[in-house]
């Protein structure tokens, strides 16, 4: 039936760039700096960034304002559209590269941009560059008009050196291996771009590639009223991703021990001037750029509904957060009139997988060597609860998990809150 019904790879919701503790009863959140594999745990106060690594040179005053000052004109370049302005304080050797990426964040339409130097980070000497040059550690706040609620932050590395008494860019990835800024660079770091826009929808492109943006987003539009007749949610808007690069796609983004196909990438917005605090405003969602040209209605579908429930928090299980995301696609499937190919995959799931379930799918081992059979037994699962509960209540069902603590009495309590079951009597039911 074409190339959405092949045994595509699966889709991975991931954390993002930065590594997040959940501060009780709420969606907000705080770094953790330099942890990357660490896992959110619940707190009932938010988490602190550690202090930075002292040093015998923490920055002369003189030289951060004039630093500040450069960041602020290169903001106010990108937003006002004035090259020059942009590339004044650019060494000649990075300029191509600077201009590349001023083109890129104009053609993306920003309602806001700034670049804040992160204070409580001392800038790191960086002798290759001379003796006065000196790693920053850069929040950059964009906000794309239409698409963004709120300045996403971006966390960045600039390198400034002095040069004939001003101080000069000199190098814009030399912070790229920290851990939280994982290995995935920025779009408007890996060359021309083009940006297609529909309702609410903006799709980054190669710049020969208009035609599969423009597809893109016809496919996007029938998605999103799925998703938010689903969840009753939406994000005022979603950016997607779809680069040839594969440098825009992270190689840890992987499930099953194969790339995934796409994932929705969580977006934080900055709640304190302390920058130690954030809460998750949406998604963008990032194509694996061998599955641009094939992705279409329904894996969007599923990843905008991670995207639409994201915000809630990240208390839910997986294979609540999987098997509803699941479900949305696969209702979308079936009111585009593929209903034979679900019945089968019922079929092929109550077979093969239905018979081996003991309990619900496990957080720790969802996205193992038999992640398909996961994905498609958390469907069954949800499924099951909308059919026989109603739509409604499993969506307060999810909402209160996402909203608490991870933890398994938690989850008990909610289920027999919302269904009166036990997860036992849940495994049992849908085994029947």
């Amino acid at each position: 039936m074409g190339g959405e019904f092949r045994a595509r790879r699966r889709v991975l919701w991931i954390a993002g760039a930065v590594v997040l503790a959940i501060v009780a009863a709420a969606a907000t959140w705080a770094v953790a700096v330099r942890r990357p594999d660490e896992r959110p745990v619940s707190s009932g106060s938010p988490v602190t960034t550690p202090a930075a690594t002292p040093s015998s040179d923490e920055g002369d005053p003189k030289m951060l304002a004039q630093v500040d000052a450069v960041l602020k004109a290169r903001a106010a370049a990108v937003l006002t559209g004035k090259l020059p302005q942009f590339l004044a304080h650019v060494d000649t050797k990075l300029r191509a590269r600077q201009q590349v990426q001023y083109t890129n964040l104009r053609k993306l339409g920003l309602r806001s941009l700034s670049y804040r130097r992160e204070a409580r980070w001392v800038p790191e000497p960086q002798a290759q560059h001379g003796k006065k040059a000196y790693a920053f550690r850069i929040m950059m706040l964009v906000q794309v008009a239409g698409i963004d609620p709120a300045p996403r932050y971006v966390p960045a590395g600039l390198t400034f050196a002095e040069r004939g008494g001003r101080w000069l860019l000199v190098d814009d990835d030399d912070l790229a291996a920290e851990a939280d800024r994982r290995n995935t660079p920025e779009p408007w770091d890996l060359g021309p771009f083009e940006v297609v826009r529909g309702k609410g929808i903006a799709v980054i492109v190669p710049p020969s590639e208009r035609a599969n943006g423009r597809r893109l987003v016809r496919e996007a539009a029938i998605a999103v009223p799925a998703v938010r007749t689903a969840t009753r949610r939406s994000q005022a808007g979603i950016l997607v991703i779809a680069l040839s690069n594969k440098r825009s796609f992270d190689p840890e983004w992987a499930t099953g021990g194969h790339p995934a196909a796409a994932v929705a990438a969580l977006n934080y917005t900055v709640l304190n001037a302390e920058a130690n605090q954030f809460k998750v405003t949406g998604s963008r969602i990032v194509i694996h750029p061998s599955e641009r040209r094939d992705t279409g209605r329904f894996l969007l579908a599923h990843e905008f509904t991670h995207a639409a429930m994201a915000p809630l928090g990240r208390g839910a299980p997986t294979w609540l957060v999987e098997g509803f995301a699941e479900y949305v696609e696969k209702k979308l499937t079936a009111d585009e009139g593929h209903r034979r190919w679900l019945a089968d995959q019922r079929r092929s799931l109550r077979r093969e997988a239905l018979p081996k379930l003991t309990v619900l799918p496990i957080d720790g081992v969802f996205h193992g060597d038999y992640d398909d059979q996961s994905y498609g037994v958390s469907w069954l699962i949800v499924e099951h609860l909308v059919t026989t509960y109603g739509l409604p209540r499993v969506n307060a069902f999810y909402t209160e998990l996402a909203k608490s603590p991870d933890d398994s009495d938690v989850r008990d309590r909610a289920l027999a809150k919302h269904f009166k079951l036990t997860e036992t009597a849940l495994v049992a039911a849908v085994k029947r």
